[in-house]
């Protein structure tokens, strides 16, 4: 299986923590250079320093993904110190959610204007900013992150399901235009994975969780890093508009709420 991804450059979004920090050097470890982005600088800074330590090539670049002039300043900036984008990961997000009844009107509204903004602008935006060369090369790969709330919405996060909801369909649409012109666009669905979202859980969801599950454990994000490392890789270049689910097996009912989140 061919993963080797020498001679590219991967762009990681969110990579300063969890998955997309597991991401980032996946990729690197498999000779990738890689441009870490994050919206704190510190985070990404030390997992580029991760990458130059063992002897890979990253820079680190601090930007909001859903400001578009913020991103086309970070992919100029990327270019010019690792060369032409060939991989996007649209990892960014955030876990800012709440049941639609309870809150006010304008807290709701803000909710889903933040994970709009986050998951489906953010990936917009990006993808914009290095499509064009890809398509120039006649190669690319552009990997999102969605979920398994994709597969069914769970109750109390409708503006995250929304989020996620309108990344897959966007990656779907896009592997159709794009395909022909050699880019390859798909999704990685995670499940509930161990990282910082789901530290604030209480211990009656965390068992929950896990009880629901085949394998009866959280996933790890390096589990996340080596869906997403195929998906980028030589290995996945027949595959196409689609998402694939780590959750080990898990595909979640609304038969139980987050009321104690």
């Amino acid at each position: 299986m061919d993963l080797d991804l020498s001679d590219r450059t991967a762009l990681v979004t969110g990579a300063g923590r969890g998955n997309g920090r597991a991401i980032a050097l996946e990729l690197a470890d498999l000779g990738a250079s890689v441009i870490v982005n994050d919206l704190e600088a510190d985070p990404a800074e030390s997992v580029a320093e991760e990458i130059t330590d063992a002897g890979g090539e990253a820079v680190a670049i601090e930007a909001n993904v859903s400001d578009e002039d913020a991103v086309d300043e970070m992919v100029a900036e990327g270019t010019d110190a690792l060369g032409t984008v060939d991989i996007l990961v649209n990892n960014a997000g955030i876990g800012d959610a709440g049941p639609f009844l309870g809150d006010d009107r304008e807290t709701l509204r803000e909710r889903f204007r933040r994970n709009i903004d986050v998951h489906l602008w953010g990936s917009i935006n990006c993808t914009l900013a290095t499509v064009d060369p890809m398509v120039e090369q006649g190669y690319g790969k552009v990997v999102n992150i969605t979920s398994i709330h994709t597969k069914n919405a769970v109750g109390m996060s409708p503006e995250y399901d929304v989020g996620k909801f309108s990344l897959q369909g966007l990656t779907k649409s896009l592997a159709l235009e794009l395909g022909r012109e050699g880019v390859r666009v798909n999704a990685v669905a995670p499940g509930w994975v161990n990282t910082r979202m789901t530290e604030k859980f209480s211990d009656e969801t965390h068992e929950q969780i896990k009880s629901s599950n085949p394998l009866g454990k959280y996933a790890e994000p390096e589990d996340i890093a080596n869906a997403v490392a195929f998906l980028a890789s030589p290995a996945a270049d027949y595959v196409n508009g689609h998402e694939l689910r780590v959750d080990g097996g898990q595909v979640p009912i609304d038969s139980w709420k987050y009321d104690n989140r």
